[in-house]
């Protein structure tokens, strides 16, 4: 169960809901902001940039078990000369969130983040007067599904602590006998 702040149930509650989602997403340039309606809106002193029907958000699901549910963003209407740019500064992993807001006039009265992960894999449809980029959204927790890379070695120790030389003692240790006592 989510806590809502006061403004929220208000908004939630009133006659008339102006709700707008909120998608804020990371890229190799920097943090992109934008909404799913026209012009601009600000919220915790960010400038979402709207989108209008040229966005759209996939199924947001949640439940009360423990899952790694994703999403998807697209954009249609991506003039083709961005492609390249498009190719080189999507980079998976960098965090991604989307937010339900309440809007009174183009004032976000408050937000709620109904989606929080990680970009993945990106697909890029071309046409010949635009292009359409779909990117994935995983959770997180899809991140715990991944095998561990790391080893117990000399080599991989130094990689994250380049002083420590702890392990280069292991091997000596394996043929060594010690007695207590």
């Amino acid at each position: 169960m989510r806590n809502l702040s006061t403004a929220m149930r208000a908004a939630l509650t009133a006659r008339v809901l102006r709700p707008a989602i909120l998608i804020e997403l990371t890229f190799k340039s920097g943090t992109y902001f934008v909404h799913t309606g026209i012009g601009q809106i600000t919220w915790n002193g960010n400038t979402y940039l709207g989108v209008g029907s040229l966005g759209k958000v996939g199924t947001i699901t949640e439940n009360t078990t423990v899952e790694a549910a994703g999403t998807t963003l697209t954009l249609t209407g991506v003039d083709p000369t961005l492609y390249a740019d498009c190719m080189t500064d999507i980079v998976t992993g960098l965090p991604a969130r989307i937010l339900l807001a309440c809007l009174s006039g183009s004032t976000v009265i408050d937000a709620l983040v109904i989606f929080s992960g990680l970009v993945d894999q990106p697909t890029i449809t071309e046409n010949s007067d635009d292009i359409t980029v779909t990117l994935a959204l995983e959770n997180a927790l899809t991140n715990l599904q991944r095998p561990h890379r790391s080893l117990y070695t000399a080599v991989d120790q130094r990689m994250k602590w380049p002083n420590d030389n702890g392990f280069d003692w292991i091997t000596s240790l394996i043929d060594t006998a010690n007695t207590w006592g």
